[in-house]
């Protein structure tokens, strides 16, 4: 392995803690025990930055997406004085603190960012889907461990002892399973005999993992990424030779490998299919629930107590907001109010300036993928472009517009989507100035 390519492997693995990293940070923090604080975390969120660093940095910069560079850039600086000049709710010098060192990380991610090569995208696909095959090993690996586990409940890795079953975060390990298929469907197109079976096998458990953390949000999202990839890539033209390849002799070969690992594994655990139809059918039912209880249509005895939430909070906005119109133009300050819904609560928190640059954002990222998918000439760029979906759904249905994992995947497209030209500076002749990116 040269040295270049060891850069890339490693300003990947960066990239993956920073951005995707969660799961394996709770289940080394929570599972194995290397801390319960999010003192854990932070070194975790470190090592990805200090995985960046290489010699050029701070040397020849990348020059980003200047379009939503601007709008986050914005965004940033009006939280950030929000936080000291318009802060009724918030002022603790612990949590100014905290809130501080996030926007630290966030600065210092994208920063590093800038001085990643482009040409990173041939070692970032196979890192993405080797490490999100680990993290969906390890939850079940957790699951399968926890005596307090029960058949039927969210799939996570809990906090703490296990005993409270329910304190664990199972929307990073969905949003992990979310990852690894896309991931591994565009390598398969490229990826010699063992790469695609690989690739397969960790397409199957993904899907698996998906419905077992019953993840509303993240299902909403893949069904939404699934749709726009057909809508993309399946064609009239394409439909035969599709097929032709389909049965291809050596992708026979791989589908009668897996199907045989499947068959075997079914026979081994011979309650498994049993188990997957239940969760597959308790996600079914919830995920109607939360649809009627948005929609106003659920019963007395239909009612999704986490879209009701969402649902109050949104009629408490509502009011607030005739109550007095005047918010709109300032809002009421920094983390007003926990709405779970990040679109509308920049309203609420910063005002028309807030919200405005947040959704206009966030907008035209989603153009930028749909563009980039569209174009298909890069499988880094398009596999964000796909994991981006999970956060445009969230910016409407869970968070906060300032939380962090929103953040440092923005900072991953403010560098590399939306750019589609190509001009680069030696060294000696601009050492500090911006390298324009390369294509989209």
């Amino acid at each position: 392995m040269n040295a270049l390519k060891f850069k890339y492997i490693r300003q990947s693995v960066g990239i993956f803690l920073v951005t995707m990293g969660s799961p394996l940070i709770f289940f080394f923090k929570e599972f194995l025990g290397f801390g319960g604080s999010s003192a854990f975390t932070i070194a975790g969120l470190a090592l990805g930055c200090v995985l960046l660093i290489s010699e050029d940095t701070l040397k020849v910069w990348y020059k980003p997406n200047i379009v939503t560079f601007r709008l986050a850039a914005y965004f940033t600086v009006l939280s950030y004085a929000y936080m000291y000049y318009f802060n009724p709710t918030y002022w603790m010098p612990s949590l100014m603190f905290r809130e501080t060192g996030n926007y630290l990380f966030i600065i210092g991610f994208f920063v590093l960012l800038l001085g990643v090569s482009s040409d990173i995208k041939k070692e970032f696909l196979p890192v993405v889907s080797i490490l999100t095959f680990f993290g969906s090993i390890c939850l079940i690996y957790s699951m399968a461990t926890n005596p307090f586990f029960i058949i039927g409940q969210r799939a996570t890795v809990v906090f703490g002892d296990g005993s409270t079953s329910a304190s664990g975060n199972p929307h990073v390990y969905a949003r992990n399973a979310f990852a690894a298929v896309f991931s591994s469907y565009l390598l398969l197109k490229d990826s010699n005999l063992r790469w695609k079976l690989f690739c397969l096998g960790n397409i199957f458990l993904s899907l698996i993992v998906l419905m077992l953390t019953q993840a509303r949000s993240t299902l909403l999202a893949f069904f939404f990424a699934l749709g726009i990839f057909l809508f993309y890539n399946v064609r009239r033209m394409n439909v035969g030779k599709a097929i032709r390849s389909f049965f291809s002799a050596q992708n026979i070969v791989i589908m009668v490998s897996l199907l045989a690992v499947i068959v075997a594994v079914f026979i081994i655990e011979g309650n498994l299919i049993d188990i997957i139809y239940s969760y597959y059918e308790n996600a079914s039912t919830t995920f109607v629930k939360a649809l009627l209880t948005a929609a106003g249509l659920a019963g007395e005895k239909e009612v999704d107590a986490s879209a009701m939430g969402r649902v109050g909070n949104f009629a408490y906005f509502s009011e607030l907001l005739e109550d007095e119109p005047w918010l709109i133009f300032l809002g009421k300050g920094y983390r007003f109010f926990y709405l779970d819904i990040p679109l509308l609560e920049s309203l609420l928190d910063y005002g028309i300036m807030g919200f405005f640059s947040f959704g206009m954002m966030n907008w035209i990222f989603f153009k930028d993928s749909l563009r980039t998918i569209r174009d298909n000439k890069n499988n880094m760029n398009i596999f964000f472009c796909y994991l981006f979906f999970t956060y445009f759904v969230g910016i409407f249905t869970g968070g906060r517009p300032n939380d962090t994992p929103y953040w440092f995947v923005y900072a991953f497209l403010i560098r590399f989507v939306g750019m589609e030209y190509l001009k680069t500076y030696k060294k000696e002749e601009a050492p500090t100035s911006l390298a324009e990116n390369t294509e989209s």
